[in-house]
């Protein structure tokens, strides 16, 4: 549809000012700054766009941001999702330009939100409006963009078990956030890894010891905690009873991720890793099987120099990457049963979790977005059956019972969370349309 292409084209201009626009509001849900502020500029946005409907919903946190366009209840409905909540920026002398000052330098779109979220979720928005320049839209157009996707999503999970009418009719919710793959070939991804993190805590004394005056007898925190943590562990395997019991990895999962592109020891020398923690390729073990991590250890000195001491308090946070079929309260449990086994002085405690979410690969909507994908970027499409990461996107599956595709539009070197966040004005240009060429097709499906 050169004619779509063309008004995509000639829209850039004004989309660029509103993407612009957000993205100078600060709107950082860690700390709340600019958060209420971004939540009334996203309205004012939005309104300026062919929408039946456009409004807030209050949660018990940051309001979601609602809006819709019903052209027939019969026909099709795609719900977009997206989070206007962005990281805080961290040392702005590692910026190259203020984080609020988005920046076009080197062919990309410089600022904090960039890529996550704002310039990936309006993409959607000025699809809608270059597409309806040129035909009747054929599909139901819903968008839901929370504001707490960067602290957990209370409020977007709060909203979905509540069955929420606004959603009611959904076929498919259409999710554009992350990176595409490394190849920067479009990406289709059915899914994503789920999380549960949890603390481990142990003391072992009122207060540190001279490790001279009472090293031997008395216990040593930090020595109890690594000789726990290591008991989890046979190399690249979880040693945890019953951690990978309800995994369910299917053989057509396994041939995609045969199919996904990568070269390994380009990417070991990008890292600058030696070699991989395992002799399994690649994104079979990044993507079809799940891990515990350790994310961080604090015990004893930290200082400069020496202090003989005996930690009398250690702490080790630790996160499982979960696969279809793992439940997070479940490993949780799995993980506290293990440590009460070895050590009952030592405290567990859950730090959040999100489940992991699968669609069938067979879902009708992923023919018309590989179509859309191929005619806007020239090339086949990427598809892999999980992300790595892990996305509040999964409540909707779990809580509505539909179809989640997950559509990166961001390059693969956004840095996402990073100093220097960038969006690839290609990326942008071609999200846009491929979102239209998307709901141009859909209704064929």
């Amino acid at each position: 549809m050169s004619e779509l292409k063309d008004a995509v084209d000639a829209g850039l201009p004004s989309y660029r000012t509103h993407l612009f626009e957000l993205l100078s509001q600060p709107s950082v849900s860690a700390t709340g700054e600019g958060m209420a502020a971004c939540a009334d500029l996203l309205l004012s946005v939005l309104g300026e766009y062919d929408f039946d409907e456009v409004r807030r919903i209050e949660t018990s946190r940051n309001p979601l941001i609602y809006a819709e366009r019903v052209v027939d209840e019969s026909r099709p409905t795609v719900t977009f999702y997206g989070h206007y909540d962005v990281q805080p920026p961290g040392d702005e002398a590692l910026w190259d330009s203020p984080a609020f000052e988005p920046t076009v330098r080197d062919g990309s779109i410089y600022a904090r939100g960039a890529g996550d979220n704002k310039g990936q979720f309006l993409a959607h928005v000025f699809a809608l409006d270059a597409l309806t320049s040129v035909e009747d839209l054929a599909v139901n157009v819903k968008l839901l963009v929370e504001g707490g996707e960067e602290s957990g999503s209370p409020g977007l999970i709060e909203y979905l078990s509540g069955t929420p009418a606004e959603l009611a009719g959904t076929d498919l919710v259409y999710v554009a956030d992350g990176p595409m793959h490394a190849s920067r070939r479009p990406t289709i991804i059915y899914g994503n890894r789920g999380i549960a993190s949890a603390q481990l805590d142990l003391r072992t004394a009122n207060a540190d010891l001279h490790s001279g005056n009472f090293g031997g007898p008395v216990p040593n925190a930090a020595n109890e905690l690594v000789a726990l943590v290591a008991t989890m562990f046979d190399g690249d395997e979880v040693t945890v009873d019953g951690f990978y019991d309800d995994v369910r990895i299917t053989a057509a999962d396994r041939e995609l991720v045969a199919d996904i592109p990568v070269d390994e020891a380009a990417l070991r020398e990008s890292l600058g890793v030696a070699a991989f923690a395992t002799d399994k390729p690649y994104y079979e073990r990044l993507l079809l099987e799940p891990t515990l991590t350790i994310n961080g250890m604090t015990a004893g000195y930290q200082g400069e120099g020496k202090k003989t001491i005996i930690p009398h308090e250690a702490t080790v946070k630790l996160d499982c990457r979960l696969v279809p079929g793992q439940d997070p309260e479940r490993v949780v449990d799995l993980l506290t049963a293990h440590v009460e086994a070895r050590n009952p002085h030592v405290e567990v405690s859950a730090m959040g979790s999100f489940p992991p979410m699968k669609t069938p690969l067979d879902t009708p909507a992923a023919t018309p977005l590989a179509a859309a994908m191929e005619a806007v970027w020239g090339v086949e499409p990427v598809e892999m059956p999980l992300l790595g990461g892990s996305l509040p996107a999964a409540h909707f599956r779990t809580e509505l019972d539909v179809p989640v595709l997950v559509v990166p539009y961001a390059n693969p070197d956004q840095g996402n969370h990073s100093p220097n966040e960038h969006l690839d004005l290609d990326c942008f240009r071609n999200g846009i349309e491929t979102t239209a060429q998307f709901l141009h097709r859909y209704p064929d499906a």
